[in-house]
C-alpha cells in the first residue's frame, strides 16, 4: 500500500502561493512520462486547510503534467488510474462507490455515467497489480532474506513462486520497498 509523503506544514503568515508552486514543482520533477504517453509518480498532493472557523476546507495541488491528464482530455482510464491509486493511500476498498466522491472532485456525473465500464476496469486492473504487489511482498518477506545482502538467494527463492515473465516486476516491487523502508 503507497504511503502518503508529506511535502510539509503551512502556518499562518506564511506565503500559500509560493509553498504551492514549490510543490508543484517538486512532484513535477518526480513524475517520469512513459513511452505510451502515460505519467509514472504522484498524482500531486492534498492540503488540508483549517481557517480561522474550525472547519477543514480541502484542495487539490497537482502538477502541470497531471493537471493537462485531467483538464484537457476529460475523463480518461490514465485519469481514472491514477485516481484509483491516490485513493488506495487513504482506503483500504477499491470500488465505484469508494471511487466515485474522488472522480465527481474533478468531473460530472454525466461525464462519469458513460465511462462506468472503463471505469471498472481501470478498477479491476488497480485491484489486480494491487494482489500481485501483495504476493510479491508476502512472498518476500516468507524468504527471511534480504534482497540488499543476498540477491541470488532472493531470486532464486522467488522464482519457484512467480513465472519467469514475472520475475523482472518481482525484483521491482521488492527494490522499491527496500527503498521506501530504508
Amino acid at each position: 500500500m503507497p504511503t502518503p509523503r508529506l511535502y510539509g506544514e503551512l502556518r499562518a503568515g506564511e506565503d500559500p502561493v509560493a509553498a504551492y508552486g514549490r510543490i508543484r514543482e517538486e512532484i513535477e520533477r518526480d513524475i517520469e512520462k512513459l513511452e505510451d504517453g502515460k505519467l509514472k509518480g504522484s498524482e500531486g498532493a492534498v492540503w488540508y486547510v483549517t481557517p480561522a472557523s474550525g472547519e477543514t476546507v480541502i484542495f487539490k495541488c497537482k502538477p502541470d503534467s497531471v493537471e493537462e491528464v485531467h483538464w484537457t482530455v476529460g475523463i480518461n482510464k490514465a485519469a481514472v488510474t491514477m485516481t484509483c491509486w491516490n485513493l488506495l493511500e487513504t482506503s483500504d476498498t477499491l470500488s465505484y462507490e469508494t471511487l466515485l466522491p474522488l472522480l465527481l472532485e474533478d468531473y460530472t456525473q454525466e461525464e462519469i455515467d458513460p465511462f462506468r465500464t472503463h471505469i471498472d476496469a481501470c478498477i479491476e486492473e488497480v485491484n489486480r497489480e494491487l494482489a500481485f504487489r501483495t504476493r510479491v511482498l508476502e512472498a518476500y518477506a516468507r524468504t527471511g532474506l534480504s534482497i540488499a545482502s543476498d540477491k541470488a538467494s532472493v531470486m532464486r527463492a522467488l522464482s519457484e513462486k512467480f513465472n519467469r515473465g514475472e520475475m523482472k516486476k518481482v525484483y521491482a516491487l521488492i527494490i522499491q520497498h527496500a527503498q521506501r523502508a530504508g
